[in-house]
Parts: structure tokens; C-alpha cells; sequence
């Protein structure tokens, strides 16, 4: 295998890597409850506030599971789209072969 081979693995196998890492990590991050403290208190307030029914909160790890998958994916879509270029580059040099 050439050099251009071998970075062309090793790309694949980083970009495979992240996202692997990036869907196991935004797992974790989503299974792992949030936790949060409050830093006021209204005593003679009479509404409820239950942040488990009022939205949605994202632990750190999920925003980072959420970032290593994407780059990850554009990794991927870099790498299929000059792919596909070098496919039909490949097949407008020779179009005989078509």
C-alpha cells in the first residue's frame, strides 16, 4: 500500500472512530440524569417548577457526544464526496470503460 493508501485508511479509521465515540458518548450523556442547583429562593411563591417536565437540559457530555459525532460525520461526507469525485474523474479520463 502506498502513502495516499494509508492515509486514506487511516482517515477512514478516524473518522469511523469519532463516530463510534461520538454515539456512545451522547448515549452516556443522554442516560446520565442532569443535575443542577438553584442559586435563589422565593419562599412565598406558590408555583411549582419540575425542570424534568419542563424541558429539555443537556449535560455536557451529551453537547459533547453531539460535536465529536458531527465532525465526525463531515469526515465522512468529505470522504465520500472526494470519492465520488475521484470516481468520475477517474471515468472522464477513460469513458471507453463506461
Amino acid at each position: 500500500m502506498d502513502k495516499a493508501g494509508a492515509r486514506r485508511s487511516a482517515a477512514w479509521i478516524i473518522a469511523g472512530a469519532l463516530v463510534a465515540t461520538g454515539v456512545v458518548v451522547v448515549i452516556v450523556g443522554v442516560l446520565t440524569p442532569v443535575a443542577f442547583g438553584w442559586f435563589a429562593y422565593q419562599p412565598l411563591a406558590a408555583a411549582t417548577f419540575a425542570p424534568a417536565t419542563s424541558g429539555l437540559f443537556l449535560s455536557r457530555t451529551t453537547i459533547i457526544g453531539w460535536l465529536v459525532l458531527t465532525i465526525g460525520l463531515l469526515i465522512v461526507a468529505y470522504l465520500l464526496g472526494r470519492r465520488a469525485g475521484s470516481a468520475k474523474r477517474a471515468s472522464a479520463q477513460h469513458p471507453e470503460a463506461h
